[in-house]
């Protein structure tokens, strides 16, 4: 990877509960054509490999109501989880513990609960990286 002198790069990334979840599921599936990267991973690569680029960064606050997600008989909530793990019919294919486990931690991790509905943080950062 080479960043030129006065070169830019531009990254949006999504993170909060999601990236937090992405890396759980990580933990699971260790698929080597699905890797989650998020913004603290670009970050530390970045200070790594780069250390003389600066970079700046603006986040967005970002909520996803995923209250079907929990619905074992909502097919919406079933197309919402499949997209959000990238797991193809997760509710069919992932085994029960797994699937226990990260719907659980997706709730109480990384999801606030309302009255009425279960929010996925998923806030969003544009990272730019610049090298004088």
């Amino acid at each position: 990877m080479q960043l030129l002198k006065e070169g830019m790069m531009f990254f949006k990334i999504a993170g909060g509960g999601w990236e937090k979840l992405g890396i759980i599921i990580g933990k699971y599936y260790r698929d080597p054509d699905y890797n989650f990267i998020g913004i603290h991973a670009i970050k530390d690569i970045f200070d790594r490999r780069l250390p003389n680029v600066k970079y700046q960064t603006k986040q967005r606050e970002l909520w996803v109501d995923v209250t079907d997600c929990f619905n074992e008989k909502s097919q919406i909530g079933s197309y919402m989880i499949d997209f959000i793990t990238q797991i193809y019919k997760f509710r069919d294919n992932c085994k029960p513990e797994i699937q226990k486990q990260i719907l659980y931690y997706m709730r109480n991790e990384c999801c606030n609960s309302g009255d009425t509905a279960i929010l996925l943080n998923s806030d969003e950062t544009s990272l730019i990286i610049f090298k004088d």
